[in-house]
């Protein structure tokens, strides 16, 4: 296996409120994680970075490779990570209302997932030239797909897609979704933050992702992020690539 991780302030934001790791365990296992902060100027990257750190620490301090309820150690490291950002914020008045997506990989050499989100930022799967989505947004837009009052087509340009509705750290408890999969010998996984979809259409992305070396995931990454920018770079754009050999 192989990773690359990349972030960018984007052309529209002062600052980068993304936070994102990529971290070596025990058995050959890697965590990927992406968080994308939201509460004002200060209050996002607080918050991402709190997230980010606690959630991850939390995976290093308790995982065994031998564990198999790998999907119940990430429920307990996100619970971690957001009352480290809920009781951040209640500290500090400027950093009332703060709080950040969350989404993480622990991949281990056989290609087996456990995949964790909060939020709206992205888990894709890339195989065999298809990309699928295994992450769910939790955003206002995709609750009004879901009810049937707008197509998946009018959410995609919605002025109101970046509202979401469930976050780490903005309320006591977090409510993640959890899903676990499979990828063969030459698949991928893209971790990413919005500002990468809200420029960059999944065909485009295709097309950008195929390396054989860690390098060429590297440019891979650089491309992506390009292209983002190239769109507008309304937002911070993180990625995270990685490669199942």
């Amino acid at each position: 296996m192989f990773f690359s991780g990349k972030s960018d302030i984007g052309k529209r934001r002062a600052s980068n409120q993304d936070s994102y790791r990529i971290v070596p365990l025990p058995g050959e296992c890697v965590l990927c994680t992406i968080c994308d902060g939201m509460g004002g100027a200060n209050g996002g990257s607080v918050a991402s970075e709190i997230a980010c750190s606690v959630y991850s620490d939390f995976v290093i301090r308790h995982f065994s490779p031998m564990d198999s309820n790998r999907s119940e150690l990430l429920r307990q490291a996100v619970a971690a990570a957001n009352t480290a950002v809920y009781e951040k914020a209640q500290t500090d008045k400027s950093l009332e209302g703060m709080g950040t997506t969350l989404v993480s990989a622990l991949v281990d050499k056989s290609g087996s997932i456990s995949v964790i989100n909060v939020g709206d930022s992205r888990l894709y799967s890339v195989d065999s030239g298809q990309m699928s989505q295994i992450t769910r947004d939790h955003s206002y837009v995709q609750y009004l797909v879901d009810m049937g009052q707008i197509t998946l087509q009018e959410a995609a340009s919605a002025s109101i897609r970046n509202i979401i509705i469930r976050s780490v750290g903005n309320e006591e408890e977090s409510n993640p979704d959890l899903f676990t999969l499979q990828l063969s010998p030459g698949g991928y996984i893209l971790l990413c933050s919005d500002g990468l979809t809200n420029c960059v259409g999944n065909d485009q992305i295709v097309q950008e992702i195929h390396a054989e070396t860690n390098d060429e995931l590297d440019l891979c990454a650089d491309r992506l992020i390009a292209l983002a920018n190239e769109g507008g770079g309304i937002d911070n754009i993180t990625v995270i690539l990685g490669k199942i050999v």
